[in-house]
């Protein structure tokens, strides 16, 4: 269980979190779900131990041990789409990649560079990074944006087997329907509905 215990954040004037407490399950693939800007990413960021909250707790999340997927694919330009998996991959382990890459239905492409993938490819490459990356707790933002449903649909299902807690923001219908439980979020500031 993840908790969230009266936690507080604010970029100058803007209160993105006001004393939000909450339990989450950490097991399965919970999705939030809820308008741009009322707080989902920056709630990831915060389990990710990549925004600290100016007040309050979160309890039941290793920063350390959690992989995330920015909304933005962050992929390295010089790096071969076989590399961008080997570079988070532990040495003994790089040559695990093309099974990572098989998850996101990118086999094949190994040799490419970023710049020569479309916009869905970029995002499933960068989705097979953050899942070789693994942990003890999936942090997905938008994983699926310029994914097509039954694609997406194929490659949650293979997220599930992994049997790694999933945390996802989605505004795709494919990735809500198949999560096992969806959260309705509002905000700023961020509220569970």
């Amino acid at each position: 269980m993840i908790i969230l215990d009266q936690v507080c954040l604010s970029y100058g004037e803007k209160t993105v979190m006001d004393h939000l407490s909450a339990q989450l399950p950490a097991e399965g693939i919970l999705a939030l779900k809820g308008p741009s800007g009322c707080g989902k990413t920056t709630l990831l960021r915060m389990l990710a131990g990549l925004v600290k909250p100016q007040s309050g707790a979160i309890r039941g999340c290793d920063p350390r041990k959690t992989a995330i997927l920015f909304q933005e694919d962050r992929l390295l330009p010089w790096r071969t789409v076989e590399q961008q998996i080997q570079d988070v991959l532990p040495p003994g382990r790089r040559g695990e990649a093309s099974s990572w890459l098989e998850r996101v239905e990118l086999s094949g492409e190994e040799k490419r560079w970023p710049g020569e993938l479309s916009g869905g490819m970029g995002r499933r490459l960068a989705l097979a990074r953050a899942l070789a990356l693994g942990g003890e707790l999936l942090l997905l933002d938008e994983p699926f944006a310029g994914v097509d449903p039954e694609r997406a649909a194929r490659i949650l299902e293979r997220i599930r087997a992994l049997e790694v807690p999933t945390l996802l923001v989605s505004h795709e219908e494919t990735a809500l329907r198949l999560a096992d439980r969806v959260i309705p979020v509002e905000g700023p500031p961020l509220r569970f509905l």
